[in-house]
């Protein structure tokens, strides 16, 4: 049993630290590596059941915590209005966006891909930037999905996803401006509050 546990232990840590080495070299292979972990939890038969849901997407949480740049997308999705913010704001603002973007791509994850065929198709890296081109393979039907990457202390992180050609990134700072243009950034953070804690409750 010891031993057992010795070389689970071992997998673990051995498994994060080579997804860490691949997202150092290769943005693709950064991006596979995601889904693939992505995938063992969707597949997991210990976490098999509605039972189990919120583990499923705790443990998604965390690998979309630990590779996504939050500081580029909080930022990208407020647009002009970030500048404006005195830095204790935009603090408080990165927070609740990242619970709020945690909490509804876990829930895309969960809903959507499962056992998906994923085709890489395409990879371009120019200056600190990359694009990973991927396409979901369904039975009917081809869903292109884009993934933009930067490297942060030489670690590439996601900074947008781009589904069926729709920039997740583009969409919040469409409704983020136009909160604001409407009511006010306050309104906006209110809303953003509200979404948090009913997110906390459930």
């Amino acid at each position: 049993m010891k031993r057992m546990i010795f070389f689970i232990t071992m997998f673990t840590v051995l498994s994060l630290f080579f997804q860490d080495a691949l997202c150092q070299k290769v943005p693709t292979e950064c991006i596979r590596a995601i889904l693939d972990e992505v995938m063992a939890v969707q597949t997991d038969p210990q976490l098999k059941g509605q039972e189990f849901r919120n583990k499923r997407r705790a443990a998604i949480k965390r690998i979309i915590s630990q590779n996504f740049d939050f500081d580029t997308m909080a930022r990208q999705s407020l647009g002009p209005y970030w500048e404006r913010l005195e830095e204790a704001k935009q603090i408080e603002f990165k927070a609740i966006f990242q619970d709020l973007f945690q909490e509804s791509y876990t829930r895309l994850v969960l809903d959507f891909l499962v056992r998906e065929k994923i085709l890489y198709t395409k990879e371009d890296i120019d200056h600190g930037r990359a694009l990973v081109k991927t396409t979901i393979a369904r039975v009917n039907e081809e869903i292109p999905v884009d993934y933009s990457l930067t490297t942060i202390e030489k670690k590439w992180l996601v900074n947008d996803v781009k589904i069926d050609g729709v920039s997740i990134v583009e969409n919040y700072q469409k409704s983020f401006s136009r909160v604001i243009k409407q009511e006010s950034y306050e309104a906006l953070l209110e809303k953003m509050r509200r979404q948090q804690k009913a997110i906390e409750k459930n």
